[in-house]
């Protein structure tokens, strides 16, 4: 009897590329670290119950409807895998880099969302990193063959659709190298819809790939938690894609060299920035959800698929728990109803490329309940809250936001 071929879970791994065109499945370009996928095809089924004569009340056919998939995922925080998954919740990005020291100089003319080329006072080589502007319309951008003899035409050459925000004349324009900081808050402009994500799962029973694709990920749900006690940084999801369908080849994993922050690192404040006066020292563990409500939408196309997975409305909700407490703050919080900004900040420690950040800023933070700990050695206060909209968190594509999440580390702009 010949020895059957099986396959081990722990070879498992994740990949996950930026799609153009929602459901129109694309290569995974970066290996997703995760401790936890639970994928799930679920086609609707058509009972047929017409009377046929015989004592039958169940189906005496099914016929198979429309398609999608669901699965839940997660496993520690890498600061370069994480900003995937926050642009297809939130959408809004701005990048910011570290200046070289060098050649800056500045719009000579306003340059429109969508240019294919900027006009600048001084010319810039071909393959420069640039900052266009600052604060929530920032863009890295790579640059083209300079022309001109001042101003001069700078072409933009990555990211090919051009520029994602206008920007005014005599803006900023600095060369810029790594550490960068992604800042993403929810997207306002145009449908409001961000990006979606093709996930390629390499398990093994797969014919000819070993692998499943998971077109048109949408995200319903994103967690980030932290226990300074017992846990590293991490975070969860939930999300909807369309039916997944085998890939054309075998994936190959390519893990980063990223390690995830222990939850310890974390620093939170509140009424202020995770510094100076308003730094608490007393929070032990805490959570923020972020949650979007999701369509399926299908028509009658022929196809089984939907016709397009719809983004809704957003929320933000959050948790932190506070261990020996010196006195009732954290129950005024609640019963004063100050609403005041909360602020987490989780690095690595390390400086340059090497660094690593996720900050969070709510800067409007309702305590909606605030519960008395007594079943320690020390008093303490589990508190909730929920995340306001507010313009302060909002990014270029205007509106308000309850939330804005920023991530540093030294991933290539237009990489996420």
């Amino acid at each position: 009897m010949p020895t059957p071929i099986t396959w081990a879970p722990a070879r498992q791994f994740l990949l996950i590329g930026n799609e153009t065109v929602q459901g129109t499945a694309v290569a995974g370009t970066f290996t997703q670290l995760v401790n936890s996928l639970k994928p799930k095809d679920s086609p609707k089924w058509l009972e047929d119950k017409s009377w046929r004569g015989s004592m039958g009340t169940d189906a005496f056919a099914e016929i198979q409807g429309v398609k999608a998939a669901s699965f839940d995922l997660g496993g520690p925080v890498y600061g370069d895998g994480l900003p995937f998954f926050l642009r297809n919740i939130l959408g809004d990005l701005a990048v910011t880099g570290t200046p070289t020291g060098s050649g800056a100089t500045t719009l000579s003319s306003s340059a429109a969302a969508g240019a294919t080329s900027i006009p600048t006072a001084a010319s810039i080589p071909n393959g420069t990193l640039i900052q266009i502007g600052t604060g929530a319309t920032a863009e890295v951008v790579t640059t083209g063959t300079p022309s001109g003899a001042g101003p001069y035409t700078i072409p933009i050459s990555t990211p090919t659709s051009g520029l994602v925000y206008a920007h005014a004349s005599a803006q900023a324009v600095t060369p810029v190298t790594g550490p960068y900081t992604y800042a993403w808050s929810l997207l306002n402009s145009g449908s409001g819809q961000p990006i979606s994500h093709t996930l390629i799962h390499y398990l093994g029973p797969t014919a000819t790939s070993g692998a499943r694709q998971y077109p048109g990920s949408c995200l319903s749900e994103l967690g980030l938690k932290f226990n300074a006690e017992s846990e590293l940084l991490s975070w969860s999801g939930k999300a909807t894609s369309f039916p997944s369908v085998p890939a054309g080849s075998t994936p190959t994993a390519n893990p980063t060299g990223v390690l995830p922050v222990a939850s310890w690192r974390a620093q939170v404040g509140i009424g202020g920035p995770a510094s100076g006066g308003t730094l608490v020292n007393t929070v032990t563990d805490g959570e923020i959800t972020i949650k979007r409500e999701l369509g399926v939408y299908y028509t009658v196309a022929g196809v089984q698929t939907p016709y397009v997975i719809q983004r809704g409305g957003l929320s933000v909700e959050g948790k932190l728990n506070f261990g020996a407490v010196p006195d009732e703050t954290a129950l005024l919080y609640m019963l004063n109803n100050t609403q005041p900004q909360v602020q987490i900040v989780c690095s690595n420690g390390l400086s340059g490329v090497n660094a690593i950040t996720v900050q969070i800023d709510c800067q409007i933070a309702a305590f909606t309940s605030s519960e008395v700990e007594t079943g320690k050695t020390a008093v303490g206060y589990q508190n909730g809250f929920k995340a306001v909209f507010n313009s302060t968190n909002a990014g270029g594509s205007g509106g308000l936001s309850p939330i804005k999440i920023s991530v540093t580390n030294n991933i290539a702009p237009n990489t996420y």
